[in-house]
């Protein structure tokens, strides 16, 4: 069991209400982490209310967001993330209550251009860090990313056959439950070593 915080932040695009974040909150519980707490940002919190698509704000702007949801609770913690959630909490590794951090679906590039990589979010972890991430990923995928020099406080769980979304393509036999379920057995395993 894994009682200390767990707090999870929802990707650039989709908040807590999509399907993957909330199988993924359910299986987390499920696996044995005794809290998980959403993280939702403030522009995804108005994108909500008025039922309008909109862009969040300057990566920079998101960071003491995160950090002062965090600092509230005054406890060791791990920060987590989906996608531009996770780049966010990768970024809080040098605040005294974060003990770990975990993504899922890290955003290593954009689409398509990998000379805009953002390695160095990854260079400055002072903890231990889980990245989970489908072979298939377009923002980072198996052949592009194994051939980086990546920080040694990353480890990088690979799902076969899953792009950005954790969808696996049908040749594997896995439908998103058997894929999420692994998912958080993998970083109740990995958080067990790690804390």
């Amino acid at each position: 069991m894994i009682s200390m915080p767990f707090y999870l932040a929802h990707g650039a695009g989709a908040g807590h209400s999509s399907s993957f974040l909330q199988q993924l909150n359910r299986a987390l519980l499920s696996s044995g982490i005794e809290s998980v707490i959403p993280m939702t940002f403030d522009y995804m919190k108005q994108q909500e209310a008025m039922g309008k698509k909109r862009p969040p704000p300057a990566f920079a702007k998101l960071i003491p967001e995160y950090e002062a949801v965090i600092s509230k609770q005054k406890k060791s913690c791990v920060v987590s993330g989906k996608s531009m959630g996770g780049r966010v909490a990768s970024q809080l590794s040098a605040c005294p209550m974060v003990k770990a951090v975990v993504c899922f679906g890290f955003p290593f590039h954009p689409a398509g251009k990998t000379e805009k990589h953002r390695l160095a979010f990854l260079q400055a972890l002072q903890v231990p860090c889980l990245i989970v991430q489908g072979t298939r990923d377009r923002l980072g995928g198996f052949e592009w990313v194994s051939q980086q020099s990546i920080s040694h406080l990353v480890e990088i769980v690979w799902v076969e056959g899953a792009d950005h979304d954790f969808n696996v393509l049908k040749k594997y036999n896995r439908n998103q439950d058997d894929v999420v379920n692994e998912i958080a057995a993998t970083v109740v395993k990995w958080l067990q070593n790690a804390l």
